[in-house]
């Protein structure tokens, strides 16, 4: 039987016969999904072709792949020529027409004439982009059209390809795939899991208003959205959409193609509404089913329903249900009370590393699971955020209520809650048994360990720093570290404290009533152990001896009060040895205290001595003792009525109390930890102000204060020696810190690639060190910029460069071989070259506006497709 020259798409089943591209469709048409009818011109043309003209195709690949440059373009023009100029078999031209008449939905109608080849849309490489496409065709058109895709296959970067992807030397043949043309409102590509992560619970969706022909070739920036669903029970949610401005749109009518400009109002309006992209979203993911693979599928939009164009395996990313560090929600809670409002580079760096070693170190040896990539800690606009969701799923491992750690925290609760799977009962045994000798660890070290700090402190006192050396200096910051990393125990408090007040809340509730947090709350007060408390105590006392004290009232209450003259003021006065006392205490406490930048109350006591005065100033209240002894009898009476609610259980008042005195011995200790944490902060200040002063002795800075403008790494690489111009890169520093404090960030980031206030839509923001776009690939790259605009610039491409491109033409696909990365300023996370981008390996970062006229030629960057980002280096 002869095997056909023309099919149904409907009918076009066999891979050998219609291509990857038809195959697919003609699955989908057979699961029900809707899909435009169609033809399909089988692979037997496009070999009759040839064969009739003499020429062996098969022998033709193999000369193709063995032969050299030369030799190569010369079978690929003398292929392309038979393609091009040979007959078409007798009577195809003739039956085509009536085909294509049959299947006319309106006279007139445009045709997509796009190919099929036998290795398109394949499991491990899809060919996006090789082949020709011609859109808005007329019918007596259509053959010249098929012989263009034809002539594709024999393009030299398709053969480029199939060796890269370890394709066979038989090499592949070319089927064409015919369908009318859909009048579409909006069209893109849908991911029916994260092309960057691989994450499956994520749909990924670009889209434009009119064709997607100019979003597949990268030549605009789509809408982009991401939905959210984790299962059959649970409906999706919208979790990303970033709209971009669109300007015009690409359109058919009889007439063919044409571009139409978009009314202004409209121009920042979504390509989709929230039910659309929902719909879509889930047809998606029931592709995914019928298809067995994850895929992606070019869609539109018409009048009437969602149509399916294409569909294809997604190649170069694994599927994984492993979090990323943009999948997770970010709050400032917490961190925003121990920092200052722009904390410094390096308070930032430490904060980064203590995290990790003295807080998420723990946690993986109690067992718990952290995808790779997932930090605790991020910055963006100089602040840092905290990952809400990673401490969620730490809780949810260990088998407690993640809703305390918001609690614990402050913030918003999280809005997302990922599947985690909890710790095996062995396995929680063990992180049981783990984290009781980190708490016997605490109770038994936890008076020497804070001696020390405070010691610490001592001995780094400014005026013992006189007379050391720099590397006396470096010497004794080693040590500390050293000191630190042997015998923090922040991770064993702040466990107790969590222990101790999920035990709690699981029984409380039930035997107190919903008023039981304001009864705990109500039975911890007044204990006077807390150093914090006692702090606010300290002050307190202060303002009473001032009352009493004439010549230090007086002197509070004189309308020419100066704070930097106390001193002289108050001399010979028992005020100012209590303050003294104060100040030696609490003089290492400051506001932003957990940033090293932040002036200590020692060095700045005005704001003290403004608090006394206010209260001298103002009505008399009740004494510190007075204040403590009634907050004890609250504490009393709460405790009372606890155990009147408790009843006549012996039991649950023993495990009340047992839990209760546990609680307040480990807020205790949080509160001393800090307090003592703090002596080792400053004598860290001390340390580096003084080696600051070095520093500017010597050239390398303009003022000792510039150290804290320098991250850890670089610090660390300045104390090596590093030949760099550290005045200037500390100069920009603080600039970039300037600007920073003009912008107002939420204290909730549920996304983080959204702009917010102070940022530019669409990604890049200023002329900083740092450009920001859409990440399409994984990965990171550095080297020197190359900008590319045209073919005439290609010969300046060299091994390991950035290239930098208004677009990603797939044309480009031949120099990603040569380059390290790419940055365009434009495209989309789906359009071919992204996906070609992402099957070699290519880091991509795209909508990073003006990108070719911002970064200068020979520049040396950094793209960081994690973050986003790229970065100029420093002068």
């Amino acid at each position: 039987m002869a095997e056909p020259l023309l099919l149904p798409l409907e009918a076009s089943c066999d891979l050998r016969l219609v291509g990857g591209k038809a195959a697919g469709l003609a699955k989908l048409w057979t699961a029900g999904c809707a899909v435009p009818r169609g033809l399909c011109i089988t692979t037997v043309v496009y070999r009759r072709i040839l064969e009739a003209a003499g020429c062996d195709v098969a022998a033709a690949w193999q000369e193709l792949f063995h032969a050299s440059d030369v030799e190569q373009a010369v079978v690929r023009l003398r292929v392309q020529r038979l393609l091009a100029e040979q007959p078409w078999p007798p009577g195809f031209t003739a039956e085509l027409a009536g085909r294509l008449k049959s299947l006319e939905p309106a006279p007139g109608v445009r045709w997509a004439v796009r190919s099929s080849a036998t290795n398109e849309d394949a499991a491990t490489a899809s060919a996006a982009g090789l082949y020709r496409t011609t859109l808005g065709c007329a019918s007596e058109d259509v053959a010249q059209a098929t012989r263009d895709c034809w002539i594709s296959l024999w393009a030299p970067h398709v053969c480029q390809y199939l060796q890269r992807f370890g394709v066979n030397m038989i090499g592949p043949d070319m089927a064409v795939v015919i369908q009318p043309m859909l009048q579409a409102k909006a069209a893109g590509v849908a991911y029916s899991i994260h092309p960057s992560t691989g994450r499956r619970s994520q749909v990924v969706v670009n889209a434009v208003p009119g064709l997607a022909a100019p979003l597949v070739s990268g030549e605009a920036s789509p809408d982009y959205y991401m939905v959210e669903i984790q299962d059959g029970v649970r409906p999706p949610i919208i979790r990303r959409k970033l709209l971009a401005k669109k300007v015009q749109q690409l359109v058919q009518d009889t007439g063919g193609l044409r571009t139409e400009a978009i009314p202004e109002p409209d121009q920042c309006r979504s390509s989709l509404s929230d039910s659309q992209l929902l719909e879509l979203a889930s047809f998606c993911k029931q592709i995914e089913q019928t298809c067995r693979h994850p895929v992606d599928l070019e869609w539109v939009w018409d009048a009437e329903r969602l149509w399916v164009m294409q569909v294809r395996p997604i190649t170069g990313v694994h599927p994984s249900d492993a979090l990323t560090n943009d999948d997770c929600e970010w709050t400032r809670a917490n961190l925003k009370e121990t920092l200052p409002e722009l904390p410094s580079p390096l308070g930032l760096s430490f904060l980064e590393r203590f995290m990790e070693d003295h807080l998420i170190a723990h946690y993986r040896c109690l067992g718990c699971n952290i995808d790779e990539g997932v930090t605790s800690v991020r910055v963006r606009h100089g602040r840092p955020y905290l990952n809400l969701t990673l401490f969620y799923s730490f809780t949810v491992q260990l088998r407690g209520n993640p809703l305390l750690f918001t609690e614990q925290a402050g913030g918003e609760s999280l809005s997302f809650m990922p599947p985690v799977k909890p710790l095996g009962w062995f396995h929680l045994l063990r992180a049981g048994y783990a984290m009781l000798r980190e708490w016997r660890r605490v109770a038994r070290w936890n008076g020497g360990h804070f001696a020390e700090m405070k010691k610490m402190a001592e001995v780094s006192r400014p005026d013992r720093l006189r007379d050391r050396s720099p590397q006396d200096l470096l010497d004794a910051l080693a040590e500390m570290r050293r000191w630190l990393d042997r015998h923090e125990m922040t991770f064993g408090i702040v466990g107790g404290v969590a222990q101790s007040l999920q035990a709690l809340s699981a029984s409380l509730p039930g035997w107190l009533g919903p008023d039981w947090r304001v009864l705990l709350n109500a039975s911890m007060q007044g204990q006077g152990v807390v150093v914090s408390a006692q702090h606010i105590l300290r002050v307190a006392e202060l303002a009473d001896l001032a009352r009493t004290e004439r010549q230090v009232r007086e002197w509070f209450l004189s309308p020419q009060w100066d704070a930097g003259e106390y001193r002289d003021a108050l001399s010979h006065s028992q005020f100012l040895t209590v303050f003294d006392r104060y100040l030696e205490d609490y003089g290492h406490r400051a506001v932003g205290e957990s940033d090293i930048m932040s002036p200590r109350i020692a060095e700045q006591p005005a704001s003290v001595l403004a608090v006394v005065r206010a209260q001298v100033r103002g009505d008399a209240t009740d004494s510190a003792g007075e204040v403590l002894r009634r907050q004890a009898a609250r504490r009393e009476e709460a405790l009372e009525e606890i155990k009147r609610r408790v009843g006549h259980w012996p039991l649950r008042w023993w495990w009340f109390q047992w839990w209760y005195r546990r609680l307040n011995r480990f807020s205790a200790l949080r509160e001393a930890n800090r307090h003592h944490l703090m002596y080792y902060s400053t004598a860290v200040r001390h340390l580096l102000l003084r080696f600051g002063d070095h520093l500017v002795e010597q050239g390398l800075l303009a003022l000792r204060e510039d150290l804290f403008y320098l991250a850890l790494e670089e610090f660390e690489a300045l104390c090596a020696g590093e030949q760099r111009n550290w005045k200037d890169l500390a100069r920009a520093r603080r600039e970039e810190h300037s600007r920073y404090g003009l912008v107002q960030v939420p204290d909730t980031i549920r996304d983080w690639q959204e702009p917010i206030e102070g940022e530019e839509a669409g990604g890049s923001q200023g002329e900083g060190r740092q450009l920001r776009g859409v990440a399409i690939s994984a990965g990171q790259a550095e080297g020197p910029v190359r900008i590319v605009r045209s073919p005439t610039d290609w010969g300046r491409v060299r091994q390991g460069d950035i290239l930098v491109v208004p677009v990603i033409d797939p044309g480009l696909a031949p120099l990603f071989s040569v380059a390290a990365g790419l940055v365009a300023e434009m495209g989309g996370t789906l359009s071919h070259g992204a996906i070609m981008a992402r099957e070699y390996g290519l880091p991509v970062l795209v909508n990073v506006p003006h990108v070719t006229q911002r970064l200068s030629e020979n520049e040396q960057v950094k793209i960081d497709c994690t973050e986003g980002i790229v970065r100029r280096s420093a002068a």
